[in-house]
């Protein structure tokens, strides 16, 4: 039951974020599934993993597909790719940094702002990668074919 509400409530985040951003009404309801899909696999995967490494998969998985997603919608990545941000942002605790920062708890602040720019940098690896590996995937497949 958590999961399924955590998953409705990621994906009206997602398209709330992205009317916001102005995106277009089309595009909305693929990429808010998208950005379902992948807190999604950042749930299922931080149990048995952790947090890093979960953040570091959605990442990737959401980066190929969004990559995916604008080329059969025609519009630019960047759409998608904010649909994978929106979930993985590491929002909440940069949060608390800032409230122990001015509640003068300067060593939890500290350990918190670490974690925050941990998983902010995984975030941008992650989905750096995605589109690495989409790229490798594609050449790949082109010599495979040119070959035959």
């Amino acid at each position: 039951m958590t999961l399924l509400l955590q998953a409705v409530a990621s994906l009206l985040a997602v398209i709330t974020f992205l009317i916001v951003l102005n995106v277009q009404k089309t595009k909305l309801l693929p990429a808010g599934v998208l950005g379902m899909g992948v807190w999604i696999v950042y749930y299922l995967l931080k149990g048995p993993t952790n947090v890093i490494i979960a953040t570091f998969i959605a990442a990737i998985l959401g980066a190929c597909i969004s990559q995916i997603l604008s080329i059969h919608y025609r519009t630019p990545a960047v759409v998608f790719m904010l649909a994978v941000l929106a979930p993985l942002v590491p929002g909440y605790l940069s949060y608390r940094t800032t409230a122990s920062f001015v509640t003068g708890e300067y060593r939890e602040a500290a350990i918190q702002a670490t974690s925050v720019v941990l998983l902010a940098l995984v975030v941008s690896i992650g989905m750096a990668s995605g589109t690495v590996v989409l790229k490798i995937y594609h050449l790949y497949r082109k010599q495979v074919l040119n070959k035959k």
